[in-house]
């Protein structure tokens, strides 16, 4: 009788473990999808200087940013952002009074960008490691590129082609405390028109930005980051068309809510 009891309850122990088993992930991504399934609408402001190799100027930003990223098992990650300027000022350019009309140095005023890479594992549940390729396009409308195009009315060619490379490293702290360190290259290639003898605006554009995520009930998850960009050009900008700005730097923070899937 002894034995029979014995035998039933380890039997019950067995098919207990067994069954709470079967609810466990079985891939190593499984805590880092709880903070990078997810989407979110942002809103971020920016400052930064601007340059025409004599004199410069101020400029700040606003804009909305909406953003899906998914982490699968096999460990391919995505990360998909489009962006809207809501509001932007700056000291006058220098260029206004020439073109006849009041134009801005900064010539993204939106655009669509997605990131693809591939996470390693480094410290399981804890540390990622995920470099990644950069593909997207972006405005590129300013009193550059409207100077440069002279009589040119047509602006749907007004954009550049945007490709590059980048890393991140995504540190979970709990389940409810995430910070990635990210570091990304970029070429722009300008497809403004140019007829007035001025270099095209292409540039390498660096960005790092610190940010961190927060799962603070369910599916809600808040985030914050703070970024810095700097451009430097291919080509000189300096000539003829000198007394135009161009970005060179800036800084900038964005606040985000949203929901993990």
């Amino acid at each position: 009788m002894r034995k029979l009891i014995a035998l039933s309850l380890t039997s019950l122990t067995a098919f207990s473990y067994a069954g709470s088993n079967t609810n466990q992930p079985d891939n190593e991504y499984y805590a880092f999808q709880q903070f990078d399934n997810e989407y979110n609408v942002g809103y971020a402001t920016t400052s930064g200087n601007l340059t025409n190799g004599n004199t410069g100027g101020v400029n700040n930003s606003q804009f909305i940013n909406l953003e899906i990223e998914h982490l699968f098992n096999m460990g391919v990650w995505f990360d998909v952002s489009a962006n809207l300027l809501t509001y932007y000022s700056q000291s006058v350019d220098p260029a206004v009074s020439s073109l006849g009309s009041t134009t801005g140095s900064q010539p993204n005023f939106g655009g669509i960008n997605a990131n693809v890479g591939y996470a390693f594992a480094v410290i399981p549940n804890h540390l990622l490691l995920i470099p990644y390729g950069v593909i997207g396009r972006n405005t590129n409308l300013s009193s550059y590129t409207l100077n440069n195009a002279g009589t040119t009315t047509n602006l749907t060619q007004d954009y550049f082609w945007t490709f590059g490379v980048g890393g991140r490293l995504d540190y979970r702290i709990n389940d409810v405390f995430d910070v990635y360190l990210d570091q990304s290259a970029v070429y722009n290639s300008s497809q403004a028109p140019v007829t007035q003898g001025l270099a095209p605006n292409d540039n390498y554009l660096y960005t790092t930005t610190l940010g961190a995520k927060f799962n603070v009930w369910r599916d809600l998850q808040l985030g914050a980051r703070g970024f810095y960009q700097n451009s430097y050009y291919t080509q000189s900008l300096i000539g003829s068309g000198a007394s135009v700005w161009v970005p060179q730097s800036a800084v900038g923070g964005m606040v985000t809510i949203g929901l993990t899937y």
